[in-house]
């Protein structure tokens, strides 16, 4: 009877010291993403209303890209190539497995892939609800396809006419695709070996 009580103790310490590091890590990204916001909002203000209007938002997006284009374009030609965008995509998957593989075996299991999902899901909504009421309104879902369209002209438009022709729509239509696939080929991949064990 000492045994099972000692071991329900165990457990539980274990339980609650699992929680404590997952809510601190939590609140630590959160302080990260205000102290950013805060930090964007200090610099891209100009009016100094304490929010940013379309015309800051732009002026910091373009910062963005051009803090994008420094840290990726690493030959200087002014283009992230498909070298360039795979070794950055590389480095972002290293950078969230190191974020949250909690057990340390150097890929994320599916309770960690799910961590992951959430915190990007939050993020997703903290940059597109931009009236603060925990929704995605019409119009704020409106505001963020344009800011994909915007990417996607910003990716592939080659004669620099800022639309996307044929041939142009043609290519984000193969790269969307061929992201497809890997997804899937991932997630075929991940069932075969959860089949195996």
């Amino acid at each position: 009877m000492k045994n099972v009580t000692t071991i329900k103790s165990a457990c539980l310490i274990a339980a609650v010291f699992g929680l404590t590091l997952s809510v601190s890590a939590f609140s630590a990204d959160d302080v990260d993403r205000e102290a950013k916001r805060a930090e964007i909002k200090a610099q891209f203000d100009v009016d100094g209303d304490g929010k940013l209007n379309e015309t800051e938002r732009q002026a910091a997006r373009e910062a963005r890209k051009q803090r994008k284009m420094e840290r990726f374009d690493t030959d200087g030609d002014g283009q992230i190539s498909d070298t360039e965008r795979a070794t950055a995509k590389e480095r972002h998957r290293a950078k969230r497995v190191e974020r949250f593989d909690s057990d340390g075996d150097g890929k994320l299991n599916e309770t960690e892939r799910q961590a992951a999902k959430e915190a990007h899901k939050r993020r997703k909504m903290e940059r597109h609800d931009t009236d603060g009421d925990g929704k995605i309104s019409d119009t704020e879902r409106k505001a963020a396809k344009e800011q994909h369209r915007a990417r996607l002209v910003e990716r592939f438009d080659s004669d620099g006419d800022g639309e996307l022709n044929d041939s142009e729509r043609q290519s984000a239509k193969a790269a969307r695709d061929k992201f497809r696939e890997r997804k899937e080929h991932h997630r075929d991949h991940k069932a075969g070996v959860a089949g195996d064990s």
